[in-house]
Parts: structure tokens; sequence; C-alpha cells
């Protein structure tokens, strides 16, 4: 045997030797394929045993309060809910596998970040994070940026320092201007009501009246009428097909209005904009604002908004349920207004709380609050391992398959797996031998094994 075969030889046995020395028990295991191989083990017993001991050393399992809002197709769902698609950290639509509930009872970390609407989760949900850098200027006073060193932090670890990511939302779809300006009018003034859909207008606004008609004719291919009322102008069409198509897809009254698809995913919705700005909105200098009664609407712009470059700010008015209009006391629904900033100029000497990159936005973390709370908390895994509430947090806890149907000798249980889960593989496997794999690891984290579980 050579020198040099001699020294590799020595340099293997100290290695294992070393291994050894963090290991308590030697155990011959088969895997995949009727592989059997010799491996040194920390703990083995049975899995009721070995999964006792180490149930509290993994990560907690992390969660979002069931009936909070979650970015999806066509603009806004709740966690709980079988969801067709939600919003990832690239922009696009994913469609979830797979969904987890369960009870939990403690705190949750409340974060408001600025410009974003708040967010609930469990203290120990990772969110996608950096910290911050001062950045000095001889014109202007002191920045705080972002440091762009991103990582996966625990919610319960966010600080006002902190930023959090909102994507830039991906549009292919390429639309007529004139049509999706139309649109943007009728979801700022439009209703339908049985047959009829109808435009509720100003006093004033005799032209806009007939450009809509003018409209409606190009592109809907029916006739308007323009009646006078004590409160203004009703543009009325009569078509039972159009009602139907605007009741389904924008909605049928105003607190429940939504974007259709269609329009949410054009390469250029500043038409749309321009439309709805005409009827709910204005501009003044560098500022749009828009104003509605849908919560749905108010988040769609969002992600309309990011693909314009702008991430625009929702507020929600704290004006009174009740009130007295034209004499009547109505119920009056909470009402949002939606700012953006066009803002084209590269420097500013005012704090900046969004910074835009190529993928999205970092928005700086204006307050954190914590709250109790009891009830139901639910959680979902995607394809890329994250969604988007109002900013960008990670799935749930990826957990290796119960059995293996190519040979039925073992299944995998991660040591922060969920409830649900650890019941299951407790009630099947709890008697089988079980050990924690020196080597084979799930996502990057250690698998508790199951010898011969073929329940």
């Amino acid at each position: 045997m050579s020198q040099q075969t001699q020294l590799e030889s020595r340099k293997k046995r100290k290695r294992r030797s070393k291994r050894a020395q963090n290991s308590k028990f030697k155990i011959r295991v088969r895997y995949k394929y009727h592989y059997y191989r010799w491996i040194n083990t920390p703990d083995y017993g049975t899995f009721k045993e070995v999964y006792e001991k180490y149930k509290n050393k993994g990560v907690t399992f992390w969660c979002v309060p069931k009936g909070d809002p979650v970015f999806t197709n066509p603009g806004l769902g709740t966690i709980g809910e079988q969801l067709d698609s939600v919003v990832s950290a690239n922009g696009n639509y994913e469609i979830p596998t797979r969904y987890f509930e369960r009870d939990y009872s403690g705190e949750l970390v409340v974060v408001k970040p600025f410009l974003l609407p708040e967010t609930r989760l469990t203290p120990e949900h990772p969110v996608l994070a950096c910290g911050s850098v001062r950045q000095r200027s001889k014109w202007y006073d002191p920045q705080t940026r972002p440091s762009l060193k991103v990582v996966w932090k625990p919610a319960g670890e966010l600080t006002v320092k902190d930023w959090v990511f909102f994507p830039r939302f991906e549009g292919r779809r390429e639309g007529d201007p004139e049509l999706l300006y139309l649109m943007g009018l009728y979801m700022a003034e439009g209703y339908p009501i049985g047959n009829q859909v109808y435009f509720a207008l100003g006093h004033a606004e005799e032209g806009l009246a007939q450009h809509i008609i003018d409209l409606a004719a190009r592109h809907w291919g029916v006739k308007g009428t323009i009646n006078h009322h004590p409160t203004g102008l009703l543009v009325r069409f009569s078509k039972e097909a159009l009602a139907n198509f605007m009741r389904k897809e924008f909605g049928s009254r105003a607190f429940n209005k939504k974007i259709p698809p269609w329009i949410l995913e054009q390469r250029d919705p500043r038409p749309f904009l321009e439309g709805w700005l005409k009827g709910d909105g204005f501009k003044r200098g560098n500022t749009w604002r828009l104003s509605t009664s849908s919560k749905m609407a108010a988040y769609q712009v969002l992600l309309i908004g990011s693909r314009l470059g702008v991430l625009p700010a929702i507020y929600e008015s704290d004006r009174p349920e009740r009130r007295v209009i034209q004499g009547r006391r109505v119920n009056a629904k909470p009402e949002y207004e939606v700012r953006f900033h066009m803002d084209g100029s590269k420097y500013s000497n005012k704090t900046s709380h969004a910074i835009r990159t190529k993928d999205g936005f970092w928005v700086r973390v204006r307050k954190i609050r914590r709250e109790s709370f009891s009830g139901t908390v639910c959680n979902m895994e995607t394809p890329s391992n994250n969604y988007l509430l109002s900013f960008i947090v990670h799935n749930c806890a990826d957990l290796p398959p119960e059995y293996s149907s190519q040979d039925g000798t073992w299944t995998g249980y991660r040591l922060d797996g969920d409830k649900t889960h650890t019941a299951s593989t407790l009630k099947r496997y709890g008697r089988h031998k079980a050990w924690v794999d020196p080597v084979y690891k799930f996502q990057g984290k250690n698998v508790i094994l199951v010898y011969n579980a073929r329940g």
C-alpha cells in the first residue's frame, strides 16, 4: 500500500471516529431499492420515544389566522378557503398544493409596514426581510435604505428597522386602451340593475355622458340614453347580456366591486386607471387619489400599481357606520383611499419608506404589536415555498412522505412537522423502530426515519 493511500485511509478513519463520538447507536438499516448500510445515530428506539424526545427541539409550525386576506387570482381571497391560485414572490400566480389547519392559543405578531395593510402572523412564521443601512450624502440628510441582504426572519424577531418585500406583479395581456378607459369609468360610476346598465354622473358632466354613449356604441354595440334626475345624470343601456356580464365580472354593488383578471393582468393598465380616476378620483401634482368602498378593489390596485413601478398606499377611513344622506339615515360601508405618488425624480431629501428594485419593492416596517388570539390558524404549501399576504411570507413546513410506494419500508417525519401529521404518524407507526438519521435530510432539516412502516 502506497504512503498516499495510507494517509487517505487514516483520514477516513479519523472522520469515522469523530462521527462515532457523537453517536450512541450503530444500526443496520435498509433504504430504497433494498440497499443496506450501517449507520451511527444519536438516538434509536420506538418512533413514539424518539418523537417525544425531539418534539420541542424543532421549529414550531407557523400559521396565519383563518379568514385573513391573501393575494389570489383575481386579487384577494381569505386564508383557509380552497384557493385556485396565490401570488408568489416572482409576481406570478401559483397553485397551492396542500392546506393545513390547526387550533392555536397564544400571541400573534401584527406587522404594519408603511403604505401596506397590516398582517397577523404566529411569532415563528418566517417573513422575507432585510435590515437597514445608513446612506450619507453631502447634499441631503442621511437616508435609511434596505441592506438587500435577504433572510427569512421569524415574525416575532422583526423590528421597525427591518424591510419586507412586495413583488412586482406580472401582466402579459394586451387590450384596447379605449375599451380599458371605458371599463375604468364603469368601475367608478357604473352598476347593473336587472337588464340595465347605468352610469351615475353629476349635472355638469354632460360631455362625459355623451362620451360614454359613443364609446359604448363602438365597443359594446349598444345604444344609450341620458336621463336627468334631481341628483344628477343617469346614462342607461338596456341589454341583458351586457348587464349579466358586468355583474359577473365587476360585481353587483359598490362595496363588492372587483377588477376582473383580464384587466388586472394588462401590461399597461394606465388607461383603466385614467377612467377610474375620472369618476372616483383626482390628480393633484404627482399624486393620484382613488376612492372606493370595496376592499377587494383597493387591494387589487396594489398589484396594478406595482406593475407601473409605483407602490400605492391604502388608507381606510374612520367615518361613522351610520350617516345621514339627503335626510335619510343609512349604514355606511368602510371607505378606502388609494394614493399613488408618481414621483419621477431620482433624488429626494424626504425619507423613503418604499424602495423599488427590478423585482419589486422593499417596504419598511412602520410598527409592530402583539395581540392575544385563540382560534384556528392556517397555512398552505406552494411550489416556490412562499406567498403574498401584504408582504411575502414563507409557506408551511415541508414534510417528507409518510409512505414510500417504491419500497414500502419506511416513512419520514421532519422535526418541525405539523400537528395533524404528527397525530396520524404516531397512531400508525408509534411502536415501530425509528432513529434520527445523520445523513438523510429533507429541505435541510433532520428527519426521524421509521423502520418497516407498512401500517
